[in-house]
């Protein structure tokens, strides 16, 4: 596997880890807001504690992508 064909691949597998998280995201605060009153605060505690390492997961893997096309762009 060439050099580029590894930076494309790495792309690909942090964009869906992008979209991943932003599926967690959109679940657990779908979650929270139609149990907000059935649930006790400790566990809506917890599904924000998820929800803001959903968001920075998400960051991370946005930064990582646009490092790696700077890479791909240098490389070629």
């Amino acid at each position: 596997m060439s050099k580029l064909d590894r930076i494309k691949a790495e792309i690909s597998f942090h964009e869906k880890m992008f979209f991943t998280a932003i599926a967690m995201m959109l679940g657990l605060l779908g979650w929270a807001a139609n149990n907000y009153r059935a649930t006790d605060a400790a566990v809506l505690f917890l599904a924000m504690i998820g929800l803001i390492g959903a968001a920075g997961f998400g960051v991370w893997n946005y930064k990582k992508i646009k490092q790696l096309l700077e890479k791909l762009e240098n490389a070629e």
